[in-house]
């Protein structure tokens, strides 16, 4: 694959998201999540970017230090993603929340959403 240019989906750009995402809710920096994978902060810059595309082991490696099953991590690549300050508030709340409380947060939101609670 020597001299052949590497073209980046957004999948690829998808999956560096996601990186983003679940590497703020530990609260950790680049260079902190560098740290724990045994590599540079400009490496998981680089995922985060999408300048560089990961192998499935360090994916593995990633999701299982942010406790995050690969699975799901997958399929939030899926899912749209929206920039907003507020939800990741809200989404890092929900992720220390003991989980006994899950159901009710979905009934509100659910009854929010179809606008009930406005």
């Amino acid at each position: 694959m020597a001299g052949q240019s590497l073209v980046l989906t957004d999948y690829d750009k998808r999956l560096g998201q996601l990186i983003v995402l679940h590497r703020t809710r530990h609260g950790l920096s680049q260079k902190d999540l560098a740290r724990a994978m045994g590599c540079s902060f400009q490496q998981i810059q680089k995922y985060e970017t999408a300048g560089n595309r990961m192998s499935v082991s360090r994916l593995y490696d990633m999701c299982k230090f942010l406790e995050i099953p690969m699975g799901q991590f997958l399929q939030e690549a899926d899912a749209p993603y929206m920039h907003d300050a507020n939800l990741v508030h809200i989404v890092q709340n929900l992720y220390k929340m003991d989980p006994k409380y899950i159901p009710s947060i979905i009934r509100i939101t659910d009854g929010l959403a179809r606008g009930a609670g406005a």
